[in-house]
Order: C-alpha cells, then structure tokens, then sequence
C-alpha cells in the first residue's frame, strides 16, 4: 500500500499572509521615498558632482529637488557660499 502526499493547505494561509505584508512593506516604503522627493524617483548612484548640484540647489531654494531657471542668483545665495573660506565679490 503506497502512502499519496497530502499537501498542506492550512500553511497556504500563513504564506499568503505573509506575502500580504511583505508586499504592503515594499509598496509603503517605495510610497514614503516617492512622498520625500516630492513625487520624483530616489536617486541612485549619486556622484560627487551631483551632490555638488544638490547642494546647490539646496542652496538656491531651500530644498534639494527644486531647482531655478532664473540666469542671475538672488541676493542671499552670495551670503550662503559653499566656501567658507573664499570671501565674495
């Protein structure tokens, strides 16, 4: 007499539960990263020059998404160097 196999359906709930969560996990924390760059994808692979703009742009308007299009920087940016040691013009 051959044993069949029984599968187990009571674990299916388990996984499904959680495979639920995980995939609520990964959707909340894509959805937060989305929600701190003002809608914009996170950056990945970030170099020395785009920190540079970042910090720029920080610089310019107070947040590091945003940028200006205005060709003349306002009157605080020459107060607000990057350079602490460079006196302005």
């Amino acid at each position: 007499m051959s044993q069949r196999f029984v599968f187990p359906f009571e674990a299916l709930s388990a996984l499904g539960a959680i495979g639920l969560v995980t995939v609520a996990a990964v959707f909340g924390v894509k959805q937060y990263q989305k929600f701190e760059n003002w809608g914009k994808p996170k950056r990945y692979n970030v170099d020395r020059w785009d920190r540079r703009m970042m910090e720029r742009d920080s610089r310019l308007t107070g947040n590091v998404n945003f940028q200006r299009c205005e060709p003349v920087a306002p009157e605080q940016f020459t107060r607000n160097s990057a350079w602490e040691l460079e006196k302005p013009y």
